[in-house]
């Protein structure tokens, strides 16, 4: 149970529509983080806006952006963001076997741009600092300076999220906890 109520689908005002609106469309449903988030409505704004921008938009495709998320939400400690994002990278195509590989850092079956996006997550994940210079290096040699702004932007607010799921004492959706 999280240590604030969400916002129930009584409660919602006309405020929370066009994030609630949107989440419905992309999502197919208002996740609880959105529904705690809802209490303070610009920030709920804010925080969808960009995550929206940085998850499903920008050039990278969807399930290698999810890839990289599950990885930083595992990283973090983050049972309620790894859930969303293992169903969610499930979803667009990623295999288990991929995932778990995934979370145990093997990379060894996983092309070289992916390689190096989930060293740099795994790198900035762990240390909450700003990633090596070889690791930096890699990303310049496989990624347009547009692909490394949108795996950063990635990167950061999977952290925020993960840092929000503990402050809420966030568990897994209930559709996602079998996932």
């Amino acid at each position: 149970m999280p240590r604030i109520p969400p916002i129930e689908p009584s409660e919602e005002s006309e405020a929370l529509r066009p994030v609630f609106d949107q989440l419905r469309a992309t999502r197919g449903r208002i996740p609880t983080m959105y529904r705690l988030l809802a209490h303070h409505p610009e920030i709920l704004a804010a925080h969808r806006a960009y995550f929206h921008a940085a998850l499903d938009s920008g050039t990278l495709g969807r399930g290698f952006k999810e890839k990289v998320a599950f990885k930083v939400a595992h990283m973090c400690g983050s049972a309620y963001s790894t859930a969303s994002h293992r169903r969610n990278a499930l979803r667009h195509g990623v295999a288990e076997e991929e995932l778990q590989a995934i979370q145990r850092s093997d990379y060894a079956r996983l092309d070289q741009r992916e390689r190096a996006a989930l060293q740099f997550a795994e790198e900035v994940a762990r240390s909450w600092k700003a990633p090596s210079v070889s690791t930096f290096d890699l990303l310049v040699e496989h990624f347009s300076t547009a692909e490394i702004v949108e795996l950063s932007a990635l990167v950061g607010i999977m952290q925020l999220a993960s840092t929000l799921g503990a402050i809420f004492d966030l568990e897994p959706d209930s559709d996602e906890a079998s996932v």
